[in-house]
């Protein structure tokens, strides 16, 4: 054993469990299954015409960026995204104004097992402020016994929630104008 082996550790099982687990997830994900046993296609459905706000905590704060960029390329759809703990101390309060907001907004929290917890505890109490201005609330939880699969398994599982929700927005995921406009707009101007 080296020394660098002994002081970084090896993650090629979690790797392999991340592997494993997107592998067994993929197959509910595909778009020849249909709505009803596709967990992407019935989020992507119930996220039409709605504003996501993805909340992540700990290791999965990059992940809930990531959901927010998805949404707005792929879907061409307005989405934000906070982080846990932080939000407690700022979002909750807004969450009543302005009138009739909270019934176009969806929050979707990507949680985990692992987190500590006192996160969990946020995680209940802020569901419950939620629910109580009416906010439609959806969990997502990550799959696999390691951070690897759990991060690996969520970016998955909204990748394909974007897809799904770009179809039902009939907006083609690949352009971006509004990119290449600001691109061409900054090349001009040196």
């Amino acid at each position: 054993m080296t020394a660098i082996s002994r002081l970084i550790r090896d993650y090629s099982a979690d790797l392999e469990e991340a592997v494993e687990v997107m592998r067994v997830w993929q197959k509910e994900l595909t778009p020849d299954v249909p709505a009803p046993r596709n967990p992407a296609k019935r989020m992507a459905g119930q996220l039409v015409g709605r504003l996501p706000v993805v909340y992540g905590a700990g290791f999965l704060a990059p992940v809930a960026r990531r959901w927010k960029g998805q949404f707005n390329e792929n879907a061409k759809n307005w989405a934000f995204w906070e982080e846990l703990p932080e939000l407690n101390h700022n979002a909750v309060v807004g969450y009543g104004l302005p009138d009739r907001v909270c019934d176009r907004i969806s929050v979707l929290m990507l949680r985990s097992p692992l987190d500590h917890p006192r996160i969990q505890a946020r995680w209940e109490v802020t569901k419950e402020l939620l629910l109580q201005e009416g906010v439609m609330v959806d969990e997502i939880w990550g799959r696999g016994e390691n951070r690897l699969a759990q991060m690996l398994s969520i970016i998955h599982f909204g990748d394909y929630v974007s897809l799904y929700l770009a179809v039902l927005n009939e907006a083609d995921p690949y352009p971006v104008p509004p990119i290449d406009y600001l691109k061409r707009r900054l090349a001009e101007m040196g």
